[in-house]
């Protein structure tokens, strides 16, 4: 009898634990100036807003850097997983949930500066020889849905930047906010490159795994919209991106629990 009444008081005292003290994993990427490692710390401009909305909701789960097909991977096959940040598709939208924007921006085609290479639409790009991509990012599913064949994915962006300086890559596909830390990181400057297409906008947001409680996804939204509010987030985002507009709105998209 004692061992059962032990059992039940273990089983409603976790019950009883407050939201913020519901284990998460939480994943970021190597993505700077967006999220990335320094020593193995994680920083950039979405982990400041991550670190922030976790102080306020009194929540010390680490934060780990990993590669974004790993990432993935666990957000797509475990719950309470969170993976930021994530751009904003239809399909996306059906498989998790959503909280953000924390950043803006577009997503594009870089090639070598006096390239001779001219892109007017997106089928132009499929004559090129190849184009850089990140494994299993979102602009390498856009690629295949449209039937590109000559994709070449690395591991990281960067090791994608670096093809583009090498010559070995035409294009490269990345986003606007990330390419100058990127190409910075790989030596070389914005300055190099140029954008010969626009793909797409890119909408990026926090994105929690299926079956994540639904409580836990509102005290972080509500976290979020707060630090808009009281003009924390603005701070944090110039502090990263000081020539772009931070957006201000605040939404929940995806999955409903």
């Amino acid at each position: 009898m004692k061992f059962v009444t032990g059992i039940l008081l273990t089983i409603f005292l976790f019950c009883a634990l407050p939201l913020s003290a519901q284990q998460l994993n939480i994943y970021t990427e190597e993505w700077s100036p967006i999220s990335f490692s320094i020593d193995g710390k994680p920083t950039g401009l979405a982990v400041q807003v991550v670190e922030e909305i976790q102080q306020r909701i009194k929540n010390s789960d680490p934060i780990r850097v990993v590669p974004w097909a790993r990432g993935w991977k666990i957000l797509t096959e475990q719950p309470n997983t969170v993976l930021f940040t994530m751009t904003r598709t239809a399909e996306r939208e059906q498989m998790f949930t959503m909280i953000g924007p924390v950043a803006v921006g577009t997503t594009n085609f870089y090639a070598l500066k006096n390239s001779g290479i001219k892109i007017t639409t997106l089928d132009d790009a499929k004559t090129a020889k190849a184009i850089g991509v990140y494994r299993a990012s979102v602009e390498e599913q856009l690629l295949i849905e449209r039937g590109f064949s000559n994709i070449a994915a690395s591991s990281t962006p960067l090791l994608s930047a670096k093809q583009l300086m090498k010559h070995r890559i035409d294009l490269w596909c990345n986003a606007n906010l990330t390419a100058p830390s990127i190409l910075a990181e790989a030596g070389a400057s914005i300055d190099d490159v140029e954008s010969l297409y626009t793909i797409s906008a890119n909408h990026l947001y926090l994105a929690f795994s299926k079956g994540t409680p639904n409580d836990v996804i509102e005290q972080w939204k509500t976290s979020l919209e707060a630090m808009k509010a009281d003009g924390t987030f603005a701070t944090i985002y110039h502090t990263w991106l000081p020539k772009d507009a931070p957006p201000m709105q605040t939404e929940r998209i995806g999955l409903s629990h």
